[in-house]
């Protein structure tokens, strides 16, 4: 490499340094603004933190709750969506608290897991064709974010930060290798 090649890809680095800065810790509360939520009330909150805890209970590992579910719900839906899905998902959140309501006189988030196990169940019925959306994309998307969380990663796979690993400490074989 010349020296008029190293300074004018010197030049156009600093440029784009000075352009187009970087996400630093700092500018995270900045960009916070950027994403939206769904618009839900207080109880179709409470009631999206049931279902999520319904889907994925805390047991000898950490729950959705814990992790955090529930909110990456409502941000992959409000960003991620269009707006057909996000209006279908709340009318779902609607219906699961109706249904409760008509089955045992309880909010959805009131009732025991038994309960809010058997009010899911008849959501996940193939004649009812709005309710079985509803069910089948909220599973989804709660084991997809509880799959894809780092308490999972680390501790569930086979989860290695360097593709192919490193071992430093391996045996050198007294042959060269041939090839």
């Amino acid at each position: 490499m010349d020296r008029r090649t190293a300074i004018k890809s010197l030049a156009i680095t600093v440029w784009g340094m000075m352009v187009l800065p970087g996400c630093g810790p700092e500018e995270d509360q900045e960009v916070g603004h950027l994403y939206k939520n769904l618009a839900l009330d207080n109880s179709q909150k409470q009631t999206l933190k049931s279902l999520v805890d319904t889907l994925l209970p805390e047991t000898d590992t950490k729950g959705g709750l814990e992790l955090g579910v529930d909110r990456f719900l409502d941000k992959l839906l409000a960003n991620c969506y269009d707006v057909e899905t996000q209006e279908s998902f709340i009318k779902g959140l609607d219906s699961l608290e109706h249904s409760a309501k008509s089955s045992f006189e309880l909010s959805f988030f009131e009732a025991d897991r038994n309960s809010r196990e058997k009010v899911l169940l008849k959501m996940n019925d193939e004649e009812k064709i709005e309710e079985k959306a509803f069910f089948d994309l909220s599973k989804e998307l709660a084991v997809l974010a509880y799959t894809s969380s780092e308490y999972f990663l680390t501790n569930f796979t086979n989860y290695e930060m360097i593709p192919g690993g490193y071992d430093g400490c391996v045996p050198v074989p007294e042959e060269p290798f041939k090839i």
